[in-house]
């Protein structure tokens, strides 16, 4: 319980922070970060077992598509719009499931890529559904049923209880027999299944809770920009690289290493795409390489390698500091 401390300081500082101080833009970069950590959390349960997937703009785009569909043109409401967005979700994730389970390293990146662009095209074409390139504007609607509002500070919750929920997700799936196996596969999974391990069901475990986060994910935040058209709902840049970034960055297959990564890389990325990109086309995506590429040097583990021997170190030392002495 004393481990959890920190932790729940942090996490009532962060729930009266909007009290004290809610600026438009402020609000809006830290609903980014949290934003982003519950996507990077999503990406990275498939990291877990050695999947690194440039595809996830699928989930994001299935889930988003199919609740803005359905709140524009039948006028459903987010709320309900989660469980068939939820429910399509998983229906892709089944396509992308076949390449999972036979493709390995590289090959499964590719297809994964593949995908998504697939969808993206299918998205952009089908335009009695989707409007093509023109895209769908959300009504604005004030009201929590409709998930839409006059200022951010609801949208500051939402995404927070999002953030800290794929968080703790991920933190049960890690320390449990199947985070266990999905490390395994990671490490030799010709050796996992010699063990008795099933690799293609932890495999899907893992990719239909990676993808049924990402959807989610979806409806919320295209209610919170009021928008969706295929290039900006299947992007590649936002939704594939962005979360791999992060995930690298801050700690490849860790709890906390996509936190880190998405605190540290979100406001970075904002700030390059905002300045530097309309210096020179381009400029943004060569300095945000050089960071990767200087991480990657100095830290292969990711920033959280060197902070992770501290933690368990100060949370030893407590242990023993309030353990029972003998004799008394």
């Amino acid at each position: 319980m004393r481990g959890r401390i920190p932790l729940l300081v942090v996490l009532a500082g962060l729930a009266v922070l909007p009290v004290f101080y809610s600026a438009p833009y402020f609000l809006h970069m830290v609903i980014l970060i949290f934003f982003y950590i519950a996507l990077t959390e999503a990406w990275n349960i498939l990291a877990l077992c050695g999947k690194v997937s440039l595809g996830h703009a699928a989930f994001f785009g299935l889930g988003a598509y199919t609740s803005a569909i359905l709140c524009i043109k039948k006028g459903v409401v987010p709320w309900i719009g989660l469980f068939p967005a939820l429910l399509v979700t998983f229906i892709g994730a089944l396509a992308l499931a076949i390449p999972l389970l036979r493709l390995r390293g590289p090959m499964f990146t590719l297809a994964s890529i593949a995908y998504a662009e697939v969808l993206r095209r299918v998205a952009m074409v089908w335009r009695d559904l989707t409007a093509g390139a023109e895209g769908l504007t959300i009504p604005f609607t004030p009201g929590w049923e409709n998930l839409t509002f006059t200022t951010k500070v609801p949208y500051y919750y939402i995404f927070l209880i999002l953030a800290g929920g794929s968080v703790y997700i991920v933190h049960r799936l890690y320390h449990s027999a199947t985070g266990h196996h999905l490390r395994a596969i990671a490490s030799d999974e010709e050796a996992a299944q010699a063990l008795g391990i099933n690799t293609n069901k932890v495999q899907l475990v893992a990719l239909f809770w990676s993808a049924g986060i990402t959807g989610l994910l979806g409806v919320f935040y295209t209610q919170y920009v009021y928008m969706i058209e295929p290039e900006w709902a299947f992007s590649s840049t936002l939704f594939c690289l962005q979360p791999a970034l992060n995930g690298i960055i801050g700690g490849l297959g860790t709890i906390w290493g996509p936190v880190v990564g998405s605190i540290l890389m979100t406001p970075l990325g904002e700030y390059l795409r905002s300045y530097l990109g309309a210096l020179q086309q381009g400029l943004n995506f060569f300095i945000y390489g050089l960071v990767l590429i200087g991480v990657v040097m100095v830290l292969p583990g990711g920033i959280i390698s060197p902070l992770l021997p501290l933690l368990r170190r100060l949370i030893s030392s407590k242990a023993s500091t309030h353990a029972p002495k003998e004799g008394l």
